[in-house]
């Protein structure tokens, strides 16, 4: 038995089941493994089934998008593999769902850790990071292999670390990115956790979060609906029920969600809107950011976007640490060069404009410092550490 070979051609994109992937990778189960489930479900429900060698061989392609599933006995095992229906795993299979464009886009997260001034030297040495500098910050950086994607790793003198992956995707609607994205989540804070753990020798590194920004290069949507989806890709959780269990969050109820909100019109004042009509569309929020360069050659680039949240990121971590120090009963510690007064000159670059910095720059400067809270965090351990030091 065999799934139907999507068409092909020179230079085609195809459209992976983000979905699929998550729920297999949320069970920590390679291709292989889940091959094997498959051959055991095919026993259990008595299915004839392919040999086992030919199902592992498919899994790819339909991950991937290079396959459809719709050979019933697949839709089946992946069905029971992850408890999950056949709307929820594989979506809309209408022929009208099927002809709208996909949303090509790249997914940027940042992973910020805290080292302190101990580990970051060895992290530095032992992960072959060279100097470098992110705007006005002096840092290491070197790449670091991940199977997901591009992924180049940070390392701030204040003591911080920040990885930033970088994961090419084409995604149907805004629902399944929100469910790739839930259930990728815990395993990319797992992967750097462990990554720094091992290359460091010590317990003490936990990734406690993860920030998303969102680079759209194919929009599928116009207009209003246009407006309406970048706002829900700076906040793609809002599609999601909140009682979701060890399965995973519902494909199919998010999609309802999505299209009711592209139908009524989404806003909400915790998304703060920094683009410039005509030249691009930009969203930023507690949850993420998410930008659309209509006007490629006079938008923002890229590299703006990477550098504003790599710095933000290592910033807000920093803060994070100082705050959770003080929440424990103790009086923070901070390398000499990196207390209060520091603290005071970051404060006052992040937040004056420069003279020669553009107006889309500074915009979406302020709305990701207003939407991180960045500034009352620097604020705050400026405060505290100037309390701390009695001067």
């Amino acid at each position: 038995m065999s799934s139907d070979a999507a068409a092909t051609g020179e230079g085609k994109r195809f459209t992976p089941n983000l979905v699929l992937i998550a729920q297999r990778q949320a069970k920590g189960w390679g291709r292989d493994r889940l091959a094997r489930e498959f051959e055991r479900i095919g026993r259990q429900l008595d299915l004839t089934t392919p040999e086992l060698g030919a199902m592992a061989k498919a899994i790819y392609p339909h991950e991937t998008g290079r396959a459809t599933v719709r050979d019933e006995i697949y839709v089946r095992l992946y069905c029971a593999a992850f408890e999950a229906t056949p709307h929820e795993l594989f979506g809309t299979l209408s022929a009208s769902a099927a002809s709208h464009r996909s949303c090509g886009l790249t997914s940027h997260k940042f992973v910020p850790v805290h080292l302190g001034p101990e580990l970051l030297p060895k992290l530095i040495e032992r992960a072959n990071l060279t100097p470098a500098s992110v705007q006005w910050a002096d840092c290491h950086v070197g790449e670091v292999e991940h199977p997901g994607g591009r992924c180049e790793l940070y390392a701030f003198p204040w003591g911080v670390a920040v990885f930033h992956l970088a994961e090419e995707l084409s995604v149907p609607n805004i629902a399944s990115l929100a469910v790739w994205r839930r259930q990728t989540y815990r395993e990319t804070r797992q992967w750097a956790t462990e990554w720094l753990r091992e290359t460091t020798s010590s317990d003490t590194p936990v990734a406690h979060y993860v920030l998303s920004a969102y680079w759209v290069h194919e929009s599928p949507w116009s207009g209003l609906d246009l407006e309406t989806a970048m706002r829900l890709l700076s906040m793609p959780r809002v599609l999601l029920d909140h009682g979701t269990d060890e399965a995973g969050p519902s494909l199919h109820h998010a999609e309802l969600v999505e299209q009711t909100l592209l139908r009524d019109g989404f806003n909400d004042s915790r998304i703060d809107e920094f683009g410039i009509r005509g030249l691009s569309i930009g969203c930023a929020s507690w949850a993420g950011l998410s930008y659309y360069p209509q006007a490629t050659g006079r938008a923002l680039r890229t590299a703006d976007l990477v550098d504003c949240e790599l710095l933000v990121q290592a910033l807000w971590s920093y803060c994070y640490r100082v705050h959770e120090q003080v929440e424990q009963g103790c009086d923070p510690v901070v390398a000499p060069e990196y207390g209060w007064r520091w603290i005071r000159a970051v404060r006052s670059r992040l937040t004056m404009t420069r003279p020669q910095e553009t107006a889309q720059h500074a915009a979406m400067r302020r709305a990701v410092l207003e939407t991180s809270e960045l500034g009352r965090h620097l604020t705050t351990a400026l405060e505290l550490l100037r309390d701390t030091s009695g001067e």
